[in-house]
């Protein structure tokens, strides 16, 4: 059976292995995301914290 039969016949089931594969296979991405939206969160803090010192100043 090729990979194309196995999707048609099994669509769901295909998408669930799909989904596992990319996540083991994007595991150290991962930790680098969590970085990133950690790094995120502390930029917008920042910034809203010029955006309030500029509007007190003005």
């Amino acid at each position: 059976m090729s990979e194309e039969d196995y999707k048609k016949l099994h669509p769901v089931l295909s998408e669930v292995t799909k989904t596992y594969v990319d996540l083991y296979t994007n595991r150290p991405n991962e930790k680098n995301r969590a970085q990133l939206i950690k790094l995120e969160a502390l930029l917008h803090e920042k910034l809203e914290a010029i955006q309030k010192a500029k509007e007190s100043k003005g």
